[in-house]
This record gives C-alpha cells, sequence and structure tokens, in this order.
C-alpha cells in the first residue's frame, strides 16, 4: 500500500498531542479530562500490554505447545511419537546436507491475533507512521478489534490514529475488513494440501515454519503446527491456478509426520 511520507512533517508536529488526546477520548477511565491524565494512562496501558505480551512468549510450553519462536508466531505440538526405538531428535546438526522426507496436511487456521501479532506481521505493510506501533499497542487492537467496523471504523482511525487522509483512512478501514473477508471465504479447517515430498531443510524449499518443525521432530513422529502468516505465506499467501488456496495473511496449520532423513 502506499506510504504516507508527505505528512510526515505535520505529523512530526502534532502527532503526540493528537496521541494522548485520543487516548483519553477512547479510554473507559472516567479520569480523561486533563492531557497529564491521559499520558499516564497511556503509559501504564503500553506497560501492561507489553507485559503481558512478554509473559506469554517466555512460556516454552502451554497446553501441549511448544513456541519455536520468541513471539509465539510458531508452535508445535507433538500428536504421536515415534515407533521406532532408535529413532534420535533430527537436531540442526544433523540435518545439515541431508534431505528429509515428510506426509503432510496443511490447512487454514484460526488468526487468534494479538495487538502485538497485528504490529508484526499486518501493520508493517500499511504504509503508517513510525507511531502506529505504539498506538495499536495502547489501544490493544487485536485480530477482533481490528476487523470489527465498530470499533476499527472511520472515525477511530481519523480521531485515534491520527490519520488525516481520507484516502489513507478508507484504505486502512478496507485492508482490515478484507482480514475478515477472507476469514469467511477460507474457513478455519479447510484443508488446502495433502502430500508426501522430499526437501533440504534450510534452503528455503519450504515455509519458515516446516523448516523449524523438522528441526525439532524425530524420524517416524507426527506433530502439529499453527504458522503465523510471517513464517508461512506471507502478506501474498498462496496462489495456485489462478486460485487463492491460502489467502494473503492467513495462519495455517500442518500436521507433519517425518518419513525419513538421509
Amino acid at each position: 500500500m502506499p506510504s504516507t511520507k508527505s505528512l510526515n512533517t505535520l505529523a512530526g508536529c502534532v502527532f503526540i498531542f493528537w496521541w494522548v488526546a485520543a487516548v483519553g477520548a477512547f479510554s473507559s477511565s472516567p479520569n480523561r479530562n486533563t492531557i497529564s491524565t491521559s499520558r499516564r494512562q497511556l503509559q501504564t496501558t503500553t506497560s501492561f500490554a507489553a507485559q503481558k505480551f512478554n509473559d506469554v512468549s517466555s512460556a516454552q510450553e502451554v497446553d501441549g505447545w511448544t513456541s519455536l519462536t520468541d513471539g509465539g508466531g510458531v508452535k508445535l505440538k507433538v500428536i504421536s511419537s515415534s515407533s521406532l526405538p532408535d529413532a534420535g531428535a533430527a537436531d540442526k546438526l544433523d540435518l545439515k546436507g541431508k534431505d528429509v522426507t515428510v506426509e503432510y496436511i496443511g490447512s487454514i487456521a484460526a488468526r487468534n491475533w494479538s495487538a502485538q501479532d497485528v504490529i508484526d506481521c499486518w501493520l508493517p505493510d500499511q504504509g503508517l507512521s513510525s507511531l502506529a506501533p505504539e498506538l495499536f499497542e495502547a489501544f490493544d487492537i487485536d485480530y477482533k478489534r481490528l476487523t470489527n467496523p465498530n470499533k476499527f471504523g472511520i472515525k477511530f482511525i481519523k480521531e485515534g490514529l491520527g490519520i488525516l487522509k481520507d484516502a489513507k483512512q478508507t484504505t486502512l478501514f478496507e485492508a482490515a475488513q478484507e482480514l475478515k473477508r477472507s476469514e469467511e471465504s477460507h474457513m478455519e479447517g479447510t484443508v488446502f494440501d495433502k502430500n508426501q515430498f522430499t526437501f533440504r531443510p534450510g534452503k528455503g524449499q519450504v515455509i519458515r515454519a516446516f523448516d523449524l518443525a523438522i528441526a525439532e521432530m524425530k524420524v517416524g513422529q507426527t506433530v502439529s503446527v499453527v504458522a503465523r502468516c510471517d513464517f508461512a505465506y506471507g502478506s501474498k499467501g498462496l496462489r495456485v491456478g489462478g486460485k487463492d488456496l491460502v489467502p494473503p495473511y492467513a495462519t495455517v496449520q500442518y500436521d507433519i509426520t517425518l518419513v525419513e532423513i538421509k
């Protein structure tokens, strides 16, 4: 999407004031009549959101799911253990220069984005100012809020985020609504691929989540892997034969069995 560089000079002068005032206007707190109070609310909200994210990120295993990345962009859960008595861990050193064969089923998963997920994998493509991540964090704009037109509408985009151009307001709103439309056209659980194939890890032949998962597996083991879009098919999705198999920004799930290493 196009950049808003032409507004940077004006935004740099007035954006901080607008930011503080907006937080007061959209906050549920009754103490919102002064700039100093709003600033304290903003600092508290931002600190709490950052701490909440850090707590989640630092947890290595929750309900059987292990995070393979610092931000939780790829999570793995063991479905069935290897039946081979001598199956060793397929660590990164073991896989160097080797080919692996896998069987897999790929399906669409729920996005379930936190505000930090939105900041990490969607916001950078929207051409907003450098203050946008802080605003999204302060307002706790997660996936549910982002795709709710009553909460992330033109009024909020203008007054809350301080986006001045009508065209940019509309573009951002439509980009958020397109996420919702793609969720409806590619429902959670929809299988888009099922296959067996051989590849060499670390050579860019598969999505990043695949490489990360294989490095943690044993021959004969089956795991389920959930990957955020920046570790899967990104902002473009997966299009084959003129058909969108995976929409842009989709979270995907793979059930993978490591068949062989050679």
